[in-house]
């Protein structure tokens, strides 16, 4: 069934009215079927506008990704150090997937979409979810030859090549919230994940996972906020008419994490931690720390050269570990 729902949302998604039976001609099934399918489209969270003797409709067109046209509209030096990159309709999680595949070579990268994920990670355990053409679902793999200095750092890092990113794209008011989300507005926008693989002072395989908010739906955030999550907001509510396709949006996400990966590479996080503290949503601001310990409040001030968050709390400037805690504003 999986194929079908493919089949129908690729048919649905020029935005035009699409009558039941052309629709069930195409897929080779009943019209029975066809409305089961688009009850499963509702289920992850699109919206699909039914009307009796017309037909089924998406509210807006959707644009899926490809391989080749991406390729096409990254920076010659981003496209020179590529191994590969590949856009699947569905993975269980596109970090997940790199993780399997071998290594790539120091000062390379490998890149993965997936128009839609299974088992897509947040932070802590969560789910990170995005309706199927509405998202942008990305993980680059990245070897360093030697352990570096700072790798605590390289989720800010990340964070600040997503920020350029989403900044060129049209959230130009977009900011960074330790540890690894970009807000606009104090919703999320995205979301980064750091898996880490080697031994310590050895070569090293990091997997750079990002998701995006490029559309959203209604339904969509809803099912966010019911699970406890920042409500979100995507590149579109912040462009308006000057929204890029997804595509090179998605390309300029591949251009910026590559080149903070480069820089990170020779650098470390000092030629990035400005632009980070520059961005930073959370300083000066009354927060509430949750740890599996218990809860801190205080005054977030900024990170530390490790990374690691700045809480005034009355005991003193607490140092917290990134990976450790959640960070929310009080209200």
């Amino acid at each position: 069934m999986a194929g079908t729902v493919e089949k129908l949302l690729r048919r649905l998604a020029d935005g035009h009215e699409h009558s039941g039976p052309q629709l069930a001609a195409d897929l080779g099934v009943t019209r029975a079927a066809v409305w089961k399918t688009v009850q499963q489209l509702a289920d992850l969270g699109l919206e699909v506008q039914a009307e009796r003797g017309k037909g089924y409709r998406l509210p807006a067109a959707l644009e899926f990704l490809d391989a080749d046209l991406l390729e096409g509209q990254l920076k010659g030096c981003t496209r020179d150090s590529l191994e590969s990159l590949e856009v699947f309709w569905s993975l269980d999680s596109t970090s997940d997937y790199l993780l399997r595949e071998p290594p790539v070579r120091p000062g390379f990268s490998r890149a993965c979409f997936a128009e839609f994920q299974t088992g897509g990670r947040g932070r802590r355990g969560r789910r990170w979810y995005a309706p199927i053409g509405h998202g942008i679902c990305v993980s680059l793999s990245w070897s360093f030859a030697s352990s570096p200095a700072n790798l605590s750092c390289l989720g800010l890092a990340a964070g600040v090549g997503v920020l350029r990113a989403a900044q060129r794209a049209g959230a130009r008011e977009a900011q960074l919230k330790w540890p690894n989300d970009v807000v606009l507005d104090g919703k999320k926008l995205a979301g980064i994940l750091i898996d880490v693989q080697g031994e310590a002072g050895g070569p090293l395989r990091v997997v750079v996972g990002v998701g995006l908010n490029y559309r959203f739906t209604a339904a969509a955030a809803s099912q966010i906020v019911a699970a406890g999550g920042l409500p979100p907001v995507a590149i579109a509510d912040a462009a308006g008419d000057e929204l890029w396709s997804r595509s090179k949006t998605a390309a300029t996400l591949v251009d910026e994490l590559h080149g903070v990966l480069v820089e990170f590479s020779g650098r470390g996080f000092s030629g990035l931690a400005a632009d980070w503290r520059a961005a930073d949503y959370l300083a000066g601001r009354r927060v509430v720390v949750a740890a599996d310990t218990g809860e801190l409040a205080g005054i977030a001030r900024g990170i530390g050269a490790d990374g690691r968050l700045q809480l005034e709390t009355e005991g003193g400037i607490q140092h917290i570990v990134n990976g450790d805690v959640s960070v929310r504003p009080v209200s």
